[in-house]
């Protein structure tokens, strides 16, 4: 379905200001005692200061008959993919706006266009920003996921949001398939020759708990 409104951002922290945090917390104040460290801790896994490790953007594109990389997300390292919390997907998009099949206009049943997140084993080729070029990839593919349908026969843009996080069974899957190297692409995919996929716009977002270690 539709988000029905934009998620709020998160603050975009950095490992540096959270390392300043944690040796602030470790000492003592006129108006407060040491806090101990597993304290520090939980207040650091504080979504306000997650990292963002991730982030690709994709302008316009029209897709048809075939599954296209809108973005591909550089490869993952072994402490992202140990600290990943939240990856948010965003895309306004619409089908060709009309079809024969009458009885499922306006509704998602029946749509041929739709998007994917993508799981590739050892990505060696990424573009941070705008339509991924690199259409033939010899790495395999280990995992799709269904995101989103666009609306059979819409009318107009509209604006979708998908998140996994933490207790959502897709985001347990996806980070037990993952392995240091791999690429999170989104596809904007159509099927049969009469279906378009129209994206104005999309963005992917992936967000980490900092551990505070040394990342790379």
């Amino acid at each position: 379905m539709p988000s029905t409104g934009p998620r709020a951002p998160l603050p975009n922290t950095t490992h540096a200001s959270n390392l300043a945090t944690f040796f602030c917390l470790s000492r003592p104040s006129p108006t407060r005692p040491v806090l101990p460290p597993e304290l520090i801790l939980q207040i650091l896994a504080h979504p306000t200061r997650w990292l963002l490790t991730h982030v690709g953007t994709a302008n316009a594109v029209r897709v048809s008959n075939k599954d296209l990389p809108i973005i591909t997300l550089r490869p993952f390292t072994t402490v992202e993919i140990k600290t990943l919390r939240q990856i948010i997907f965003r895309f306004r998009s619409k089908d060709q706006g009309y079809s024969w099949d009458r009885m499922n206009h306006g509704t998602y049943g029946g749509s041929w266009t739709w998007f994917e997140a993508v799981v590739v084993r050892n990505g060696k080729a990424y573009s941070p920003d705008g339509p991924d070029l690199h259409s033939a990839l010899e790495d395999k593919v280990r995992k799709k996921f269904e995101l989103q349908r666009n609306r059979h026969a819409g009318q107009g843009f509209e604006n979708y949001e998908i998140v996994f996080e933490d207790g959502d069974p897709r985001m347990t899957e996806l980070k037990s398939l993952l392995s240091e190297g791999d690429v999170l692409q989104l596809r904007a995919c159509a099927r049969f020759p009469a279906w378009f996929n129209n994206v104005s716009e999309a963005k992917v977002e992936v967000w980490c708990v900092d551990d505070l270690g040394k990342r790379r």
